[in-house]
């Protein structure tokens, strides 16, 4: 699974090399809980997202580690989703919608074409259909059964395509 959990309300979709996507995930998920288990706050998503950022930076200058990563959450005080995209290179932006590899090639321009503010949950299930078969169309994908995590200030949840 390439989106790892983090905490409640916090998921971390990571692309790259297994060694270092394993390796970098299991070090951001213990850190952001020992952060909570310290001041028993868990953090804001923004807060994770530049500690994270920071993390791949120092990580740049230590040893090479080829990590792109997606850090989606909401807020339980507020109740604001975002999601922040990052690079192997420590660069950190806020959007909308994002995706990395060789796909986001061609996902990217559906992403843009029928994103909207303030979409239903059902309506971005309808754009990540889109997705899946803009893929099935131009790339070579069989994959028959996708997964998605939904993140809510209840929680994460599951749903299948």
């Amino acid at each position: 699974d390439k989106i790892l959990q983090i905490d409640t309300t916090k998921v971390l979709g990571a692309s790259g090399e297994f060694s270092d996507r394993a390796s970098f995930t299991d070090y951001v998920k213990a850190n952001i809980a020992l952060k909570k288990y310290r001041s028993g706050l868990e953090i804001s998503t923004k807060a994770a997202a530049s500690w994270i950022r920071s993390e791949l930076a120092a990580g740049l200058r230590k040893r090479m580690m080829q990590v792109n990563l997606l850090l989606g959450g909401v807020d339980k005080d507020t109740g604001a989703a975002s999601l922040y995209w990052m690079d192997y290179l420590g660069s950190l932006h806020k959007m909308n919608f994002g995706c990395h590899g060789y796909c986001a090639n061609f996902l990217l321009s559906t992403l843009d074409r029928h994103w909207k503010e303030g979409m239903t949950e059902e309506e971005g299930l309808d754009v990540v259909r889109l997705c899946i078969k803009e893929l099935q169309t131009r790339f070579l994908l069989t994959q028959k059964r996708f997964l998605v995590k939904i993140v809510t200030k209840e929680g994460v949840r599951l749903v299948e395509l």
